[in-house]
């Protein structure tokens, strides 16, 4: 009879076809451990490896041994056919990197070449260099295998397979009636990264002109807000105690900036005004660990970036405090009330990213006043028909007397101070639109002699249903542009 074999596997399953007695036997494949000391469950339901600690290629060894791989063939064998295992997920360590593995087959009825890979790889070829007697039904047992452990790169199942082939065919033909086996599971140790505590900070304009917040959410800043970000871990098999880093970057919502913060002038090199010194109002931190918090030029992000050694099957948190920069303000740039928009925080282990990195929801920040934002006003300190003139107007219709404070910026995000707006009395108007072109007049890094199109925001301490803003501008003195403002319909 003229023997033809294919072997068939998928996972674990090795399958020997005979095309001339017309029967197909599915072989057998599992996992456990050598009982070496020392050694892992392999084959466990619950081995579950961690990637950081294999990456880490744990301290003191580059392969993780103790794996036992058991086959029973489920037809005839024949001699210098291939019989080769096949990994998911990992790879086996080469030798050199650890002793050979010892292979023997039921009776010797099988004799296999173990070989000597010189590096990695996810399979391994046994040459069936000898039989004897009947085949079918034989167990091969391949002990003290090991696998890479920097091959540990991928969430999920770790699986051996097997497949049978001749040396003169070229692929091997897997089936698919039968799923692999497991040898184990590798996940991440960073098992959520989520908001713990956001930016609620309501900004007070009644009692602190805008220049502090309502309540403290008690940290050290004598009225700051605090966003914390929470990173959770796992205890697992090889757990990697070791440093990873946080990272993450806080935005202030379109148009406005973290101003109030820089003790320069944004816009030139700037200067994070930290609670390491006696008068700072911002600071990070991260639990176990050391953190710090930058500003980029515009003031318009906040960088945190934390170390800290895992803490095994606890929670680590980052935490932001922000508060403004006077301990006592009276004048300055007031805290604006924004949005802010999410943020993605990563956990690295050096380059590599670990965890899921997540989107963060950061908050906002609300005000006890009445705030309008005005997002075109033209100004032209050109003397004659050049000049162009704002004309903003507030109308207080309470029986309260309301101070205001104000910022402004050109379409460059360049800053203007715009200080000293008074107060407006109770059931009065008031015309900011002098003090508006003084402010204007001053700041240096404007141009007085061109067009600047200013975004202006002014609050009052005021209750909002009641306060009412125009604006608008003049031409050469005389003709007036009305220009839409936030409490417009009001």
């Amino acid at each position: 009879m003229n023997m033809a074999q294919k072997t068939v596997v998928k996972g674990l399953v090795l399958a020997a076809v005979s095309t001339a007695c017309g029967y197909a036997a599915a072989s057998t494949i599992s996992v456990t451990s050598t009982g070496a000391a020392g050694a892992r469950s392999w084959g466990t339901a619950g081995t579950n490896l961690s990637i950081e600690g294999a990456a880490n290629t744990l301290a003191s060894a580059s392969a993780l041994t103790g794996l036992k791989v058991v086959l029973t063939m489920g037809a005839f064998q024949s001699r210098d056919s291939i019989i080769q295992l096949q990994l998911t997920n990992a790879r086996f360590a080469s030798i050199g990197a650890f002793s050979a593995p010892s292979v023997s087959c039921t009776s010797d009825n099988i004799v296999l070449d173990v070989g000597a890979p010189s590096s990695a790889s996810a399979t391994w070829d046994f040459g069936i260099t000898g039989t004897s007697g009947t085949t079918s039904n034989a167990v091969c047992t391949f002990s003290s295998l090991a696998l890479q452990a920097s091959s540990l790169t991928t969430a999920g199942n770790i699986t051996v397979a097997a497949g049978v082939k001749r040396t003169s065919d070229s692929a091997y033909t897997y089936d698919a009636t039968t799923a692999a086996a497991v040898i184990a599971t590798a996940q991440s140790q960073i098992s959520t990264i989520a908001v713990g505590t956001a930016f609620n900070g309501v900004v007070d304009y009644q009692s602190k002109q805008g220049y502090g917040f309502v309540t403290s959410d008690g940290g050290s800043s004598a009225s700051g807000d605090i966003l914390t970000v929470t990173v959770a871990s796992r205890n697992l098999d090889l757990s990697f105690a070791g440093a990873l880093s946080v990272n993450f970057v806080v935005s202030a919502e379109s148009g406005k900036t973290f101003s109030f913060l820089d003790t320069e002038a944004c816009g030139t090199t700037p200067v994070l005004n930290n609670r390491s010194t006696t008068t700072g109002r911002a600071y990070a931190t991260l639990s176990g660990g050391s953190a710090t918090l930058t500003i980029n030029a515009s003031c318009t992000t906040l960088t945190f970036a934390g170390t800290a050694p895992i803490s095994l099957g606890n929670t680590t948190t980052a935490s932001v405090e922000v508060g403004h920069k006077d301990a006592t303000p009276s004048t300055g740039i007031v805290i604006e009330p924004m949005t802010f928009p999410a943020f993605t925080a990563t956990v690295t282990q050096g380059s590599t990213t670990r965890g899921t990195p997540t989107s963060i929801t950061p908050g906002s920040w609300t005000s006890n006043g009445a705030t309008v934002v005005i997002p075109y006003m033209p100004i032209n300190l050109t003397a004659g028909t050049s000049a162009i003139d704002p004309v903003i107007t507030i109308a207080n219709r309470s029986s309260l007397t309301g101070v205001l404070t104000g910022s402004m910026r050109d379409e460059d995000g360049n800053a203007c101070a715009l200080d000293n707006l008074g107060s407006v009395s109770a059931t009065r108007t008031k015309n900011l639109g002098g003090l508006v072109k003084a402010a204007f007049a001053a700041c240096a890094n404007l141009s007085q002699t061109s067009t600047e199109r200013m975004y202006i925001t002014i609050t009052a301490t005021l209750p909002d249903s009641t306060t009412t803003f125009y604006s608008g501008y003049t031409v050469g003195n005389s003709s007036r542009v009305s220009v839409v403002n936030s409490s417009n319909g009001k």
